[in-house]
């Protein structure tokens, strides 16, 4: 109890400081600083360490004194001092679970004698095994990390060579490890054998000697990476002729310490890679090898603590899980931060996390979800019951992690592309997919009204396979200006659209069908809301023909490709001769076949490509012959009625062009299908006062029909069809 108090004066007294009296287990008390860390239970390996330089801190190899668990010196070896960062080497000896330390920051007086000087790793270079599943070599980075995501098998315990050319010999230990070498077969005909891609990965830590721009080259067989730091800088995929170096592009790298990782994918015999680098100043390649290369391994779980303070921060993370959503760029990040903390006085403490992106908690061992691939720096701060303040800040690579991705689809139902102004929709979000366990996501609508009024939601779902549904209130079409719905995770939008309600005339036009929806040029989702009972306009009325009017016809019915007989002249021909003099060129335009769009909806093509050929064909006068392939297709008329009516909007009131309707004829294999879509056609004309070329009416009350339609197709129209047709056309023209 007295030297409790004893201590707690001194703490008192300077601020926390106890310099007179050191921890019980500070073995080297001249020196002020130290740095503990853990070992790989792996004797003789050498271990990369980093510690912090501070202030004026010795930098020469007597400035170091390392020592085991139980006080048994460690060699160790200073290999860079470049920025505010001392990477030392150290040959640990097995330490378990129990920490290691390096003593620094000051030169005793009495010069004791310094660690023995670690001598230079000749096997710096840790080799792994993965067998991939399926077949075919990985010919991109991106493939490869997404194979790797899933190994089916794996070494864990890797093989030490000196340099990554030579990883057929950590395979040939492998090998050795697996099953007794057959004196009958050769190693190659054993690896012949083996089916599947494997990938063989070499780690080590690389030391450039100075700042600057380095290039990286390799040479393989099959495909082959480099990354240093967890950046791609050297890639070579396919076959190429050997023993050729391929050059990366200049990467910047500081003075110091990296890491380095290669991958070769092959699916026979050994590997067959090397690895090589151009310094800054260099004009040809070297190989990467002892002694650019120091080490295979880095310390774990480093704490910097300072002998003359009781309070000791330190944390350390784990990654914990990275995830993705198909589509969709953000990558998250958990990753477990645990605090380390000592305390030599009191365990009671608080904890403050700055994670570096923004964001903070106060959780004792928090998971955090970083929401970008970035070295962050993050700090700990911790306060304990005495009234001490110390704070710890270390590097969390984010890199490093291997999203798994995970497929979630959102869509916005029950809201047709096209509706009327009094139609009363229920849009239904459906939400369906998988997504990491205790991952949710952030569900937010508004609607805007053409009142001004906004109403809002938001609900929270988690995707587990089945579609879930949100339900938003019934709303009358004619109300609505805009939708809006975002799904959310972690403040980062995954899913997402703005739909606007838009009436003639058409302020924004579709340019894109995706499914059973229409988009603007800007990936707005449009809703056509189509006049209703419209007053006769200009646009509408009879058409005076002039001379330099360009008529084009628009027609997906009449004389499309395969149904015309060849040398006939066609409707549009005959247009052009029955008009000579009054218009001066009509042109005709075929509608792409649905087919060609196995994305859209294809009754919905016709709001996208009639604009768009009338653009193209630079238009003055449309004729829209529209409707057969909606007639062998389209169950509800209804639906097709609305398109009519949208579409003719969009050319009256939006393109400002004059028109006419054309009917389809009555097709002799059933000419009651085609009488339903006639009369909607008439309907949407005559509500506008557009002029109507009423086919099915005139081919219907002619005497003798065998001779309109082709018996062997009935859908082809004859020559005299096409005359027909082209004298109906234009006494519409003329308001006959």
């Amino acid at each position: 109890m007295q030297k409790f108090l004893l201590i707690l004066t001194l703490i008192v007294l300077t601020g926390g400081s106890v310099q007179a009296l050191p921890p019980v287990d500070w073995r080297f008390s001249a020196f002020p600083l130290r740095t503990v860390f853990h070992a790989p239970d792996t004797e003789g390996t050498n271990l990369v360490l980093k510690v912090e330089r501070v202030g004026n801190m010795p930098v020469t190899p007597n400035g170091f004194l390392a020592c085991g668990p139980d006080g048994t010196p460690i060699t160790l070896r200073v290999v860079s001092t470049a920025g505010t960062e001392v990477v030392l080497i150290l040959e640990a000896p097995r330490s378990g679970s129990r920490p290691c330390a390096v003593y620094y920051g000051a030169i005793p007086s009495n010069e004791p004698a310094h660690s023995p000087v670690a001598s230079v790793d000749q096997t710096p270079v840790a080799v792994g095994f993965v067998s991939l599943q399926g077949r075919g070599i990985p010919t991109s980075w991106e493939r490869l990390r997404h194979m790797l995501k899933t190994p089916p098998s794996q070494i864990r315990t890797p093989f030490e060579v000196s340099s990554f050319s030579e990883m057929d010999q950590a395979l040939a230990q492998r090998d050795a490890k697996k099953e007794a070498e057959k004196e009958t077969k050769s190693k190659k005909e054993r690896h012949r054998n083996k089916a599947g891609v494997q990938v063989a990965v070499g780690r080590s830590y690389l030391l450039c000697p100075r700042e600057g721009a380095y290039r990286f080259a390799l040479d393989c067989r099959d495909a082959g990476f480099v990354v240093v730091d967890d950046e791609l800088v050297a890639a070579w995929p396919g076959e190429h002729e050997p023993k050729t170096w391929q050059l990366g592009a200049p990467v910047s790298l500081k003075a110091g310490v990296h890491r380095v990782e290669v991958f070769n994918a092959f699916d026979s015999g050994e590997p067959d890679f090397r690895a090589g680098w151009m310094p800054p100043g260099g004009t040809e390649v070297l190989p990467l090898a002892v002694p650019d290369l120091i080490a295979s391994r880095e310390a774990t779980d480093a704490r910097a603590e300072k002998m003359n303070r009781t309070l000791q921060p330190g944390f350390t993370t784990t990654p914990v899980q990275a995830y993705s959503f198909r589509g969709n760029s953000a990558v998250f990040m958990a990753m477990r931060f645990t605090d380390t903390t000592e305390n030599w006085m009191t365990s009671k403490r608080n904890s403050l996390w700055r994670f570096g992106d923004g964001t903070q908690s106060e959780e004792p061992n928090p998971i955090h979800v970083y929401k970008a691939a970035n070295i962050f720096k993050a700090t700990l701060e911790v306060r304990d019951t005495l009234g001490f303040v110390a704070s710890y800040s270390g590097s969390v690579d984010s890199r490093q992690m291997q999203p798994e991705e995970f497929a979630v689809s959102f869509e916005l139902a029950g809201l047709p592309a096209v509706c009327l102004g009094r139609d009363q929709v229920v849009p239904r979000l459906r939400i369906e997919g998988q997504v990491p366990a205790n991952v949710a996501l952030d569900v937010n609508w508004e609607i805007h009204f053409r009142s001004g009024v906004v109403n809002q939601g938001h609900q929270e779902v988690v995707p587990q396979g089945k579609a879930q549904f949100i339900s938003l209130a019934p709303v009358i079409v004619d109300e609505l200006e805009t939708l809006r719905w975002s799904v959310q995770h972690r403040q980062v939008q995954v899913g997402g659209e703005l739909i606007k309600f838009v009436r003639p005339p058409f302020g924004i036009l579709p340019t894109r069908v995706e499914g059973d929806r229409l988009y603007a040029a800007d990936n707005t989702r449009l809703v056509l809301v189509p006049g209703e009972g419209l007053s006769v306009s200009r646009h509408m009325t009879p058409i005076p023909v002039q001379s330099l009017d360009r008529l084009v016809c628009i027609d997906d019915t009449l004389a499309i490709k395969g149904l015309i007989e060849p040398g006939y002249e066609t409707f549009d021909r005959i247009l052009a001769r029955l008009l000579t003099g009054r218009i001066e060129e009509v042109r005709y335009a075929a509608l792409p076949d649905w087919g060609q769009f196995p994305e859209s909806y294809g009754s919905l093509r016709k709001l996208v490509d009639v604009p768009a050929a009338l653009k193209r064909e630079r238009a003055d006068i449309a004729i829209l012959s529209i409707g057969l392939k909606d007639i062998l297709e389209v169950k509800d008329v209804d639906f097709f009625e609305r398109q009519a009516a949208a579409l003719s909007d969009i050319v009256a009131t939006s393109m400002n062009l004059r028109m006419v309707w054309v009917t389809p004829p009555p097709y002799p294999s059933d000419p009651d299908r085609s009488r339903v879509f006639a009369a909607a056609i008439r309907r949407v004309a005559e509500s506008r006062g557009i002029p109507v070329a009423d086919l099915f009416t005139v081919f219907s009350c002619v005497a003798d029909r065998r001779h309109v339609f082709f018996k062997e197709n009935p859908l082809m129209m004859s020559d005299q069809g096409h005359r027909l047709a082209g004298q109906q056309i234009v006494r519409a023209l003329m308001g006959e």
